[in-house]
C-alpha cells in the first residue's frame, strides 16, 4: 500500500511532532512506501486531503494516514467526503491518534500507544466500514461531517471558553492545556444559563425549556475520554443524542455523580434518543461545536445523520 500522511506537527501540544518522531525509523526499517504531507495552516488538513484524492493513481492502494489529533482527522474526513465517490474505490483512512483528547481513537478501540496503533496499521490486511456522522445546518446553509459529536450548549461553551482563554498559551507550553480546560467547565457551569431546545426525530417531537447540554455523538466519549453515552458505538448505523436539563445547581452536581458511575442516563433531568436521523433546534443563540472545533456562536436548525467510511485499523492487533 501506499501511504499518504497527513502530519500536524502541533497537534496535542507538539505531541504529533513527538509520535511522528518516534515512528519515522520503523517506517524506514520496514520499508513502507510513504509520502509526508505536513500541515501549514489552520484547515489545511482538508486541502491536502482533498489533493491525495485528486491525484491518487490506484485509490485502491492507497492509505490516507492522519498523525494529529481529532480536529486534524475532522478536517480529513471532511475533504475526503467531499471529493469521493461513493462506490468501493473510496481511499481509507488510518489513524495515529497524537492529540489532546484522542475521542475517536477510544472510541474505535485503537491502541492509544503509538507504536502499537502503527502496528494496527500497517498490519491491516482489508478495510472496515465505520460509522461518521453528517450535519446539514439550515440557517447558515452548511453541511459536513464529523467523527465524534455535535454540541451545544455546556461543552461547546466550554471549549470556546477554553480556546479564548488568555492562559491557553503558557499552559500548552508546558503540556498542561487539560488545566485550562478544567478551568473553563468551572466557569461554563456557574455562567452558563439554560436555553430552549426542540429534539425531532420522525414525526415524534420533545420541546425542553431548560437543556444545558446537547451533544449528538457517534461513539461514547467528549471532552477527552468522559463516557457521556456509554453503550454507543461507531458500528450501530445510528447517532445517539444526550440532553442534560439545568433545573439547580444540586441537580447538576447529582446528574456529575452519576456521569462518574455511568447512571447518568437513568436520571429524570437526563434524556436519551438514539435514531439513524436527529434534529435540533434552539431559538436562543447558544455556542456549538463540532469534534472540538468551535461552530460560533449563534441560533442552529441541525439535521444530522448517518453514513459509512472505510478505515484502514485492525483494532484487533495488539
Amino acid at each position: 500500500m501506499q501511504f499518504s500522511i497527513i502530519l500536524n506537527e502541533l497537534a496535542g501540544s507538539g505531541n504529533a511532532k513527538k509520535v511522528w518522531q518516534r515512528i519515522e525509523p520503523q517506517l524506514q526499517a520496514q520499508e513502507v512506501n510513504y509520502n509526508l504531507n505536513r500541515t501549514q495552516y489552520a484547515g489545511h488538513a482538508e486541502f491536502l486531503a482533498g489533493q491525495i484524492i485528486k491525484h491518487a493513481r490506484d485509490p485502491r492502494q492507497t492509505v490516507i494516514l492522519v498523525i494529529g489529533g481529532d480536529g486534524t482527522l475532522h478536517q480529513v474526513l471532511n475533504g475526503v467526503l467531499s471529493h469521493s465517490e461513493t462506490g468501493d474505490d473510496r481511499i481509507p483512512l488510518a489513524y495515529i491518534p497524537a492529540g489532546s483528547g484522542n475521542d475517536f481513537a477510544r472510541g474505535l478501540k485503537m491502541a492509544s500507544d503509538p507504536d502499537t496503533a502503527l502496528r494496527q496499521v500497517l498490519n491491516c490486511q482489508q478495510p472496515t466500514l465505520v460509522d461518521v456522522g453528517t450535519y446539514n445546518e439550515a440557517i447558515k446553509h452548511e453541511t459536513g461531517f464529523f467523527l465524534n459529536n455535535i454540541g451545544i450548549g455546556f461543552d461547546a461553551a466550554v471549549v470556546s471558553r477554553t480556546n479564548a482563554s488568555a492562559h491557553k498559551k503558557q499552559f500548552n507550553k508546558y503540556h498542561l492545556g487539560s488545566l485550562s480546560y478544567v478551568a473553563s467547565v468551572f466557569s461554563v457551569l456557574y455562567n452558563q444559563e439554560p436555553f430552549q431546545l426542540m429534539v425531532q426525530m420522525g414525526k415524534h417531537r420533545d420541546l425542553y425549556q431548560k437543556a444545558f447540554l446537547v451533544t449528538t455523538s457517534n461513539h461514547p466519549y467528549f471532552g477527552g475520554g468522559v463516557a457521556i453515552l456509554p453503550d454507543a458505538t461507531v458500528h450501530s448505523g445510528e447517532l445517539e443524542l444526550i440532553v442534560i436539563e439545568r433545573k439547580n445547581w444540586l441537580m447538576l452536581l447529582w446528574v456529575s455523580i452519576l456521569l462518574v458511575f455511568k447512571r447518568h442516563l437513568k436520571s429524570h433531568w437526563v434524556h436519551h434518543y438514539k435514531a439513524k436521523k436527529i434534529h435540533v433546534t434552539t431559538t436562543s443563540l447558544e455556542f456549538g461545536q463540532i469534534d472540538g472545533e468551535e461552530m460560533g456562536n449563534r441560533f442552529y436548525d441541525l439535521s444530522m445523520g448517518i453514513q459509512q467510511y472505510p478505515f484502514w485499523i485492525d483494532t484487533a492487533i495488539k
